[in-house]
């Protein structure tokens, strides 16, 4: 496979180096994809993954981009393949495309996250390691380029998974959000949206069996609210008055474990008031 991945390389340089590059690197495309990503053989499709990752370090970063759709979605496909040495091979992968591809695998940002987001629920230790390394990595890449990423793109399928009940997924959004919290490009744009995501969140805060996700929650929850308070007046009024109603149903619940959710809710009304007490003041 390795003498396989070195003689890929050296195809796609060599059909660079001619007049009809680019064609030539699509033909190697569609062969690994119609021939080996898929082919109902594990073994193939291992191939496939190795051989595709084996193309974009020939493109190298000045030329891959063009490809990257190409490469991506085939890759990000078999993040659902039944065999787990596929999915384990599919992430590594994507893992070495993106390497090479840096910012511009940005532009693919809800594919790769949506994938990701499956490959965390796995139940393969291997597929879980090498899932957590390749989102470490897009993490990278984003919190260096991001300008590149897109809030209003990627805020519908946040909304999704806010919604996912199972604890390794709520870990990994919770990390995603406060990731782009921290990044001062991206706070604004993220509180912008919060109407659309913060009930999602407070009802992480009812999380019962994890008490990290509980803190994360908070945590997340506390750097909104800062975002919020950050925000100009007149944008100030807007989040308040969209997230209000919100609020106040989380206020709203009888069960025990929702006791944590009733407190921070009634916590974020009171900022609320003091917000707009301040600006009538002013």
């Amino acid at each position: 496979r390795k003498l396989g991945a070195i003689e890929i390389e050296k195809l796609v340089q060599e059909a660079l180096r001619g007049t009809s590059g680019s064609r030539e690197v699509q033909r190697i495309l569609d062969c690994l994809c119609r021939h080996y990503i898929e082919s109902q053989e594990q073994t193939l499709k291992k191939g496939g993954l190795i051989g595709l990752a084996s193309v974009a370090v020939g493109l190298e970063k000045e030329k891959v981009g063009r490809f990257l759709s190409q490469l991506v979605t085939p890759v990000a496909g078999l993040f659902k393949d039944e065999d787990a040495r596929v999915r384990y091979y599919a992430c590594e992968s994507l893992f070495n495309i993106s390497k090479v591809a840096g910012f511009e695998i940005v532009d693919h940002f809800n594919a790769i996250f949506e994938g990701v987001c499956h490959l965390y629920a796995d139940t393969d230790a291997d597929v879980k390691r090498g899932v957590m390394v390749l989102d470490q990595l897009i993490k990278d890449i984003v919190t260096t380029s991001p300008h590149k990423f897109k809030t209003k793109e990627f805020v519908p399928l946040l909304v999704k998974m806010t919604q996912a009940k199972n604890p390794f997924i709520r870990q990994l959004v919770l990390s995603w959000v406060h990731v782009l919290l921290k990044l001062e490009e991206l706070m604004l744009d993220m509180v912008q949206f919060l109407p659309e995501y913060l009930e999602g969140i407070f009802d992480m805060l009812e999380e019962k069996q994890s008490r990290d996700i509980r803190h994360n929650a908070d945590t997340c929850l506390e750097a909104l609210l800062k975002g919020v308070k950050a925000s100009l007046d007149n944008k100030k009024l807007e989040i308040i008055s969209a997230t209000a109603g919100i609020v106040v149903r989380c206020c709203d619940s009888n069960d025990s474990c929702s006791a944590c959710r009733r407190l921070t809710a009634v916590c974020w009304l009171n900022d609320f008031v003091e917000m707009k007490t301040t600006m009538a003041e002013d």
